[in-house]
């Protein structure tokens, strides 16, 4: 799909005109983008789409926290599409027609495999390269070669152009329009149920599934499977009823990626509540690592578009949602998370016991329901519970990492605390029985004193490795040649009497020495082993 040159330019002038202004009766036009005529008195209008149902826009679909709320387009003027994919059909898909039931039968969907439904978000279209990635990892994971994807393509009028605020509203109408298809394969392919099919949708695609959902619900008694929302949109979705954006009662599970999970009025584009029965939190749920690049790196990684190159870099953090859920489907490493508190607690190493406290670890992403099935009919968790996790990724792909859990204890010696404490960046490389190793981990972003008599714990993110078997610690010293404070005669160092290393993902612990109590000098690699201690 070609869009116009000044696209970009219109999607960060609505993106941060909105996130500046603070909405008033007076100005709901302008602020908006309303159509000429159309005021906050038509909210008692309805508009109707034959068997698709009715649309009010009164509450709670206008509310304060919602302050407007449009009419959805017609079903000509969005025109979605239903592409279906499956392992004879990768590149040339076959189209669904909902005016027509008996071609249901010619499309190659296996009423015995899962099917997939895959939704895009604001200002995309079917055939964005995540979504074919998406497609293609989908199929590949199924062994049995029975699955089948149909990929939600509403970017033609629904989704490819400002106003966000239309979008948000057309929305609504594909969300019915993809339940009606859903039953249409539930009629035709004989399906006992929909316990195999699982929505798929990204932003305001997430939404989208949620009234799939629903409507699947309300009119033909029927439930999804599974919903996995990934960082749905956050703008209009903030604090409203359940029924305006997606929730738990859409699916018989609904899992959601929060990634870019800040404040919209602080440049975030996902939801921060818990709406989900899992709520996974990569990183916190926002400020990704990695998404600090110039904005010329992702426009080169477009391939020099700078239209997506733009979105890329205004969205990265959004995006990270379905870059991590698409690493998840074929993961690399074990992809954990565990449930806790809220994220300062997870990296204070509080929740780092699969089963105790009540803490429980799940598989991250694709995978996650069946480490929540395992929880639900252990009785470790309640099915009414909302659980939000925790998790780290590296910076790039591959995103998966396995979490160490490491505690520092300065040595309160004699010589210990003669020499005082000192500041810097403690970093380690963990080394397993194999001699695979991880990269050099920082204990912490900024310098950081130790004090003699103390100890330090945090978790990190690492290479998987195995079962830790040693370590090599590296201390960076700061010097301040301003500050005569931070000049030493002698190479600066600190006595570390151990160091614990655990392993979430392969419930390991170990202790580890100096050898004969050495300090760690700094910017040399010092050997911290069992057999030290």
């Amino acid at each position: 799909m070609i869009l116009p040159n000044n696209t970009g330019g219109f999607m960060l002038q609505t993106m941060l005109y909105l996130a500046n202004q603070k909405p008033n009766e007076s100005n709901f036009n302008e602020l908006y983008n309303l159509p000429p005529g159309m005021s906050p008195a038509d909210i008692n209008d309805i508009k109707c789409y034959g068997v698709y149902g009715c649309f009010p826009i009164t509450p709670p679909w206008t509310v304060k926290t919602r302050p407007v709320s449009l009419y959805p387009e017609s079903p000509s003027r969005i025109d979605p599409h239903f592409p279906v994919f499956n392992k004879n059909r990768r590149e040339l898909p076959k189209f669904i027609d909902i005016n027509d039931p008996d071609q249901i039968k010619n499309l190659d969907i296996n009423p015995r495999g899962n099917i997939y439904f895959v939704s895009h978000g604001y200002l995309e279209s079917g055939d964005r390269p995540w979504i074919q990635n998406m497609v293609n990892a989908l199929l590949d994971e199924d062994l049995h070669g029975t699955a089948s994807v149909v990929v939600v393509d509403w970017g033609g009028n629904g989704a490819s152009s400002p106003p966000y605020t239309q979008a948000v509203a057309n929305i609504r109408l594909v969300g019915a329009i993809t339940a009606h298809i859903i039953h249409l394969l539930h009629e035709e392919l004989g399906l006992p149920n929909l316990d195999k099919v699982h929505m798929i949708g990204h932003s305001l695609g997430s939404h989208l599934s949620g009234y799939a959902g629903f409507t699947l619900q309300r009119d033909f008694n029927l439930t999804l499977g599974r919903i996995t929302g990934m960082d749905p949109a956050e703008p209009l979705f903030h604090q409203v009823d359940p029924i305006v954006r997606l929730d738990r009662t859409d699916a018989k599970f609904v899992d959601i990626i929060h990634s870019d999970a800040k404040p919209f009025t602080s440049g975030g584009l996902g939801i921060s509540q818990v709406i989900g029965h899992l709520d996974f939190f990569p990183n916190g749920g926002f400020n990704q690592p990695g998404c600090k690049e110039d904005m010329a790196t992702y426009v080169e990684q477009e391939g020099g578009s700078f239209f997506w190159g733009v979105q890329q870099f205004v969205s990265c953090n959004h995006i990270r949602s379905h870059q991590f859920f698409l690493e998840s489907i074929m993961p690399k490493c074990p992809f954990m998370a565990i449930s806790c508190e809220d994220y300062e607690s997870f990296k204070a190493g509080n929740c780092f016991k699969c089963d105790r406290d009540g803490h429980k670890c799940f598989q991250f992403g694709f995978h996650s329901y069946k480490s929540y099935r395992r929880a639900i009919e252990s009785g470790s968790i309640r099915e009414s519970a909302s659980i939000q996790a925790y998790l780290m990724t590296d910076a790039q792909k591959p995103y998966c990492r396995t979490h160490y859990k490491v505690k520092i204890k300065i040595s309160n010696s004699e010589e210990s605390i003669l020499h005082g404490g000192e500041i810097g960046i403690m970093s380690i490389i963990i080394k397993s029985q194999h001699n695979t190793e991880t990269e050099k981990m920082p204990f912490s972003e900024e310098a950081t004193f130790y004090e003699p008599g103390h100890k330090y714990v945090t978790v990190m993110p690492g290479k998987d490795v195995g079962i830790p078997k040693y370590a090599i610690v590296n201390w960076e010293y700061k010097t301040n040649p301003l500050n005569p404070l931070t000049w030493r005669v002698i190479s600066p160092r600190v006595y570390i009497e151990y160091i614990i290393v655990e392993s979430l993902e392969h419930k390991s612990s170990l202790r580890l020495c100096p050898m004969f109590n050495n300090p760690v000098v700094a910017d040399t690699e010092n050997v911290f082993r069992h057999d030290y201690c």
